[in-house]
């Protein structure tokens, strides 16, 4: 709830600024020049933390034309790999992204006209990977629960 309430904080902060943009533009004749490079900046956090909501909801697009044709065992057995190469990718995309923001930190850069620190605006990049991928081991994880709970509650077998 927390990621939804500020990916939706973030969207409305860039439409605010769109529009009191729009406003200082067309009546007062003098825009915020800081306003369309904020608004980028602003729009770059909204989809790496959306991806980790939409990650968090089992809602990112798949191509199943040969996943619904396979048994659910081999369908489980895709998802577990699917599963793995999601965490992998996010691991290695947050490993390398923190070299860069150690890098971008240690030499104090700033964007060019609204001088915001780049280091804050690449922390987007292990935030949404990171809660991605732990969004992904945490329904791993309830998936594992689940089917030991299903396996222990099933009646047994007659020979």
């Amino acid at each position: 709830r927390l990621l939804r309430f500020v990916v939706g904080a973030i969207m409305i902060a860039a439409v605010v600024i769109n529009f009191a943009n729009v406003v200082a533009r067309y009546l007062f004749l003098s825009p915020f020049i800081w306003a369309e490079e904020t608004m980028q900046f602003l729009n770059v956090w909204a989809v790496l933390l959306g991806a980790a909501v939409v990650t968090r909801r089992n809602s990112h697009l798949k191509m199943d034309a040969l996943y619904g044709a396979v048994p659910p065992r081999v369908r489980r057995g895709l998802d577990a790999v699917a599963a793995g190469l999601a965490v992998v990718v996010a691991l290695y995309v947050s490993a390398q992204s923190y070299d860069m923001i150690r890098m971008l930190y240690a030499t104090g850069q700033r964007s060019v006209i609204a001088r915001v620190p780049m280091d804050l605006m690449y922390l987007a990049i292990p935030l949404g990977f990171g809660s991605g991928a732990l969004f992904v081991v945490l329904q791993l994880r309830g998936l594992r629960r689940a089917r030991r709970a299903a396996g222990a509650a099933a009646p047994p077998e007659v020979v």
